[in-house]
């Protein structure tokens, strides 16, 4: 339950910096987000022992670490606003990264429920391919939003519209994987 909580403020984190700023200084929400991802990181360890680790994924939090670190000293509501960009980038690497040195984020994912053949294999490295698409432009508008004169801009598209769209694209990769199962079953038994 605890955990859940720190997963759902780190994931409404826009709200928190958006309204958070009218508040307190930048140096005091970058600590108190530190200290959230830190603790959900290592309750995640903890408890997920048995799951499949996605390789790199430390990445993420040195990273996010580094730049709040850099916000409390610098006290700074830009670099603030650099969390999303930096949460972007740092899948687009692991991501990236597990199609150069395989297996893919996605083919890791995926065995946890199905066992893989060549063809699954492939496909799941397809979909890295496109969730490193994803990224790459998911962290271009997040870094537009943040040098636009409007705020609002960046709480709403970072805060509402990034999760829609990665909701959108999860959604349609599962729509996908479902039809094309039922479409390979039917194929058999009609054999």
């Amino acid at each position: 339950m605890k955990n859940a909580l720190i997963g759902l403020i780190l994931i409404v984190y826009p709200f928190v910096i958006y309204f958070g700023l009218a508040h307190v200084a930048p140096t005091i929400l970058a600590i108190f987000l530190a200290s959230l991802f830190i603790i959900r990181h290592f309750n995640q360890t903890k408890n997920n022992k048995k799951q499949a680790k996605i390789p790199h994924i430390n990445l993420l939090l040195i990273n996010v670490l580094s730049l709040l670190t850099y916000t409390s000293f610098t006290n700074s509501e830009l670099a603030l606003k650099f969390y999303p960009v930096v949460v972007n980038l740092s899948f687009l690497i692991i991501f990236s990264y597990s199609l150069y040195k395989p297996p893919s984020v996605v083919e890791i994912i995926a065995r946890m429920k199905d066992d893989l053949d060549a063809d699954g294999i492939a496909y799941t490295q397809s979909i890295t391919i496109i969730w490193c698409l994803f990224f790459v432009i998911n962290g271009f508008i997040a870094s537009w939003t943040i040098f636009h004169p409007n705020p609002q801009y960046w709480l709403i598209y970072n805060g509402l519209i990034s999760y829609i769209l990665m909701g959108l694209l999860m959604a349609a990769e599962f729509a996908y994987r479902r039809l094309k199962r039922n479409k390979v079953n039917n194929s058999k038994q009609i054999k």
